[in-house]
């Protein structure tokens, strides 16, 4: 649903109000978490759209799951999204939102994929370096992922850069098949 009004209206409302409180990168971070999580969890998304759970048991849920972890607009769009019948939205706008902060900061997010965590410094000179090739601001999210066994993916925007040992060693493989 790309540019669906109703996705576009809860997302510059979001918007809006992250920028009036000075908390738009932060909001942005956590919705993105927000979005791994949602698809890592699909039954939490089909909770939320469940239409036979009452509101105040989806309130509750909500207020347990995230309270104190998320910021309370984050909390609060979510609310409102599930008291309106319109949990099924919460992807689609927080890919609205995501798009809004880079049409208003010439940002971009990305993720970069490695097995253990990467310190600080080394995320913001991957990020500058980023930035220097994409011409736009990018702000890096940081992911684990065990699976990839060695070496890092990263995604920025609709680019991915795959420098895996686990893709490295699925073509040396596909080779010594040939």
């Amino acid at each position: 649903m790309p540019h669906d009004p109703i996705n576009l209206g809860y997302a510059n409302a979001l918007f809006e109000m992250a920028q009036a409180e000075s908390v738009s990168s932060r909001v942005e971070e956590e919705l993105y978490r927000l979005r791994e999580l949602l698809k890592k969890n699909p039954d939490l998304l089909e909770f939320l759209k469940d239409p036979t759970i009452q509101h105040e048991g989806k309130r509750k849920a909500l207020g347990e799951l995230f309270q104190g972890r998320v910021h309370p607009l984050v909390l609060n769009m979510l609310i409102t999204l599930s008291d309106q019948d319109r949990a099924g939205r919460v992807l689609h706008v927080i890919e609205e939102f995501s798009g809004r902060v880079a049409s208003e900061t010439e940002k971009i997010s990305g993720e970069v994929s490695t097995v253990v965590p990467i310190d600080n410094e080394t995320l913001q000179r991957l990020a500058a370096e980023l930035s220097r090739i994409t011409g736009k601001s990018v702000q890096l999210f940081q992911k684990t992922d065990p699976s990839i066994l060695g070496g890092a993916i990263i995604k920025v925007g609709e680019q991915v850069i795959d420098g895996s040992l686990r893709r490295r060693l699925t073509q040396i493989k596909e080779r010594l098949a040939q």
